[in-house]
């Protein structure tokens, strides 16, 4: 009988454990035992443990060395932004119209444009996240300055309205084409300013109510982009959203309650559902956060409304004092639990 190499066996042995003549559970049972499993155990215990410590220390090298560059980056953008605005205060008088132009929002697009360069080029560093934050720090305000020198005068919020609107057109076309945070970010800051000013120049006459509901939509609007966008690129910016949303969706309202009848029966509701919202579907600390100091300034609101005048006001301020401080429990605790 002719006998085969042990590239054939083991060709064998692979066909027949596909095939399913042989079970892998029939073949471990055949192999051999080592003698010394013991110690065999605990040398590959301490490899492991030492390819962990390895990966511990490369990950923490990775974090510090990730973190000491973003810082710099940081440090120099800001410096590169006073050091443009120091420099355009000393000459702005003597400037002419075009350079005023050029060195304002001409300058400002060219950062956008190098950062945008570095995005394509180097997506996997954040180089060109700061020269996009040192434009978006530059490209509304030259916008505006490009408008009153080439329409000087302008008395309405119409063409500021129009402007600001452009701008929020850029930024939206960068988010399309980059799905960036640092653009994201200006998208949302120039487009609120839109919305703000395009309602003031088609209602001047519009009173508080009217901005305060505003503010309160755009607010909630924050809060379900957030969590429409939930997962993916645009996680970095939630926590910007979910200040920013309950901050505004909560300080409008509360604007509304002493004047507002309806408004101060539906507050609490407003809070307290905020409250679950923000431990259940947002996770998020900071919603929690201001949902809780919500509720607990419309108690104190409640407390100084109908009682600061009535001998029951001490009484008030104790029951107050231990409301807040329960408010306090439930949210540390909320926090350890959920979040």
């Amino acid at each position: 009988m002719m006998s085969l190499s042990n590239e054939d066996l083991l060709a064998e042995l692979k066909r027949r454990l596909e095939s399913g003549e042989i079970a892998p559970a029939q073949l471990q049972a055949e192999l051999p035992v080592p003698q010394d499993t013991e110690a065999a155990g605990e040398e590959n215990s301490d490899l492991l443990e030492a390819q962990q410590a390895e990966e511990s220390a490369q990950t923490l090298s990775h974090f510090q060395t990730f973190s000491l560059t973003r810082l710099l980056y940081v440090v120099g953008g800001l410096l590169v932004i006073l050091g443009i605005v120091y420099f355009m205060s000393q000459l702005w008088d003597g400037m002419n119209t075009p350079m005023r132009i050029l060195i304002t929002l001409g300058m400002g697009l060219v950062f956008a444009s190098v950062g945008s360069v570095f995005l394509i080029l180097e997506p996997e560093r954040d180089i060109g996240n700061v020269f996009h934050a040192i434009g978006g720090c530059l490209v509304p305000g030259g916008a505006l300055v490009t408008l009153d020198e080439l329409v000087p005068g302008v008395s309405t919020t119409g063409p500021v309205a129009l402007t600001m609107g452009l701008v929020f057109v850029f930024y939206l076309a960068l988010v399309l084409y980059h799905q960036r945070v640092v653009v994201n970010f200006f998208a949302f800051a120039s487009g609120t300013a839109f919305i703000y000013l395009l309602s003031d120049s088609l209602m001047p006459a519009a009173g508080a109510d009217y901005y305060a509901y505003l503010t309160m939509v755009l607010g909630l609007s924050y809060v379900l982009y957030g969590i429409a966008f939930t997962g993916g690129w645009n996680d970095r910016l939630l926590p910007v959203l979910y200040f920013f949303g309950p901050l505004g969706f909560y300080g409008a309202a509360f604007s509304r309650v002493a004047n507002t009848r309806v408004m101060e029966i539906l507050f609490p509701f407003l809070a307290f559902g905020g409250l679950a919202l923000s431990v259940l579907l947002l996770k998020s600390r900071v919603a929690l956060v201001l949902s809780t100091l919500a509720v607990i300034g419309y108690i104190i609101y409640l407390t100084t409304e109908y009682f600061a005048n009535s001998l029951g006001w001490p009484v008030a301020l104790i029951f107050l004092g231990f409301i807040i401080i329960g408010l306090g429990y439930l949210s540390v605790n909320l926090n350890r639990r959920f979040l």
